[in-house]
Formats: structure tokens, sequence, C-alpha cells
């Protein structure tokens, strides 16, 4: 589904992402670990057209994508989170729902307050912020929702969209373990219908827990691929996280506990 292949991005002569290769699977549920400036969200926002590599290509379902908007990406199903999440913080919870809906720019422009917005999207809204637990929120203000909600409201306006690949950046930070819980039965649930996911998180217990598979980022570089549990007890890997101390075995446990 997903193809990138030799992707180089620079920032004033320091390479961020060096070329760097993976593929995502359709139906697959892949992680993307390292250390802060492993490369990992800087490849996000090359593969989301935020940002254009150096060189390199990345693919789509067939559809070659580096020089694609966001926008355009967007609506070819690939669809990404933030690590702070985004939106309207004077706009209502359902509102921001449909602002992200998959409905075009008229009838976006009447969520706006110039006429009702359609019926099946104002549907499809209620019925995602209630599998998110968010329903009894729909008429507050998005400033006065807690940073676990937010990251909740972000996971589901995403699910606005026709949507094939989420790329979800950072989903586990400053969660609670009973949310995380609900958001790891929010990925297994999704991908059983048909979204393929590529998850990027420093938390390695919720990595090696929802992820099939795992690439591991150091220096811009992926020094590590293949099933969850190989590549958390990978040397290469359990130095990157715990250095050279003779703990080889902690990034192994700490992911199973």
């Amino acid at each position: 589904m997903l193809e990138v292949s030799n992707v180089t991005l620079s920032y004033g002569g320091v390479r961020a992402i060096d070329d760097v290769s993976l593929t995502v699977a359709k139906g697959r549920i892949v992680g993307l670990i390292g250390t802060n400036g492993a490369g990992k969200t800087s490849l996000f926002n090359v593969i989301s057209g935020f940002t254009r590599g150096d060189k390199g290509s990345i693919r789509f379902n067939g559809a070659a994508i580096e020089n694609v908007r966001p926008s355009e990406i967007a609506q070819l199903g690939l669809v990404r989170t933030f690590q702070t999440p985004l939106g309207f913080p004077r706009m209502t919870v359902l509102e921001n729902m449909l602002v992200f809906s998959r409905a075009d720019a008229a009838s976006r422009g009447r969520i706006f307050g110039r006429s009702k917005p359609d019926g099946a999207i104002l549907e499809q809204a209620m019925a995602t912020l209630d599998e998110f637990g968010l329903a009894s929120r729909g008429n507050d203000l998005v400033q006065d929702l807690a940073a676990p909600e937010l990251k909740m409201l972000e996971f589901a306006r995403a699910m606005m969209g026709d949507i094939k690949l989420l790329m979800l950046d950072e989903p586990a930070a400053g969660v609670n373990p009973a949310l995380l819980e609900n958001l790891t039965s929010h990925i297994r649930s999704l991908r059983d219908r048909g979204v393929t996911f590529l998850v990027v998180d420093h938390n390695l217990k919720f990595i090696s827990s929802v992820c099939e598979e795992i690439y591991a980022m150091a220096d811009g570089r992926v020094i590590a691929h293949g099933d969850s549990a190989d590549v958390i007890a990978n040397p290469d890997v359990i130095r990157l996280y715990v250095g050279t101390g003779g703990a080889d075995n902690s990034l192994s446990k700490e992911a199973e506990a």
C-alpha cells in the first residue's frame, strides 16, 4: 500500500532522513520507533506532503505522491495526526468533526452557520464521537478539552475522511493507561474494518502490543526492521534506548511489562 524508497532530507547540511526505505502492506499495523531526533516525524512530514524530500520516491496504492500536496494526499486516503493536536479551539467538538469530514468545500461552508450540514455527515460525526467516547462533549468548545480528549478528538477527526492508511504521530503521549487501552482497542478494531496504520511512539509497551512489525530509526536511518518482538530484542535497538551498560534484556522486559 505504502512504499517509501531511498528518501533523503537535509536541513542546513544535516541529514534528518538518510536514504530511508520502508513498506506498509495493506491491513498491517506498522510501528516506527527511535529516540528524539531519529527522523521519525521528519519522515512522516515527507510522506504526508508537508515537507518535500531531497530525493527518493513515495508511492501510495501505486501512485507517486512525493510531489503531491498534503490535501490531495489526504483525499487519496492517506491521513495523519500530529504530536500536537490541530483544530479550531473556539469551535465546538462537533463542528471540528464536520470541518474535517470528507465533504467538499461547498458542503463544509454550511458548517460555518450558513445552513445545516448534510444529514449523513452529521450522523457519521455523531457516531464517530460516540465510538471515541466524546459524544457528551459534542457541543463543548475544543479549547475546553483536556489533553487526552484532544488526542482522541484528533483520532476521531481523522476517521471522517475516506481513510485507507492512518499515520499516528505519538498517539500515546500524555495518555493515561485506561485511555491508552481504549486507544489500542480502537486501532485494532479499525484495522479489522480495513484501515492500515503506521504508528510513531516512544511508548514501547504500546508499540509492541499493537504493532505487528516495527521499523527502528537512529540518526535518520533505519537500523532494524522485522516482527515487533525481534526488533525490541535487537542489540542495536537495545543500545539505542538503554546504552551499553549491560542491561541487555531491559528493553524487552519494558515492552512486556
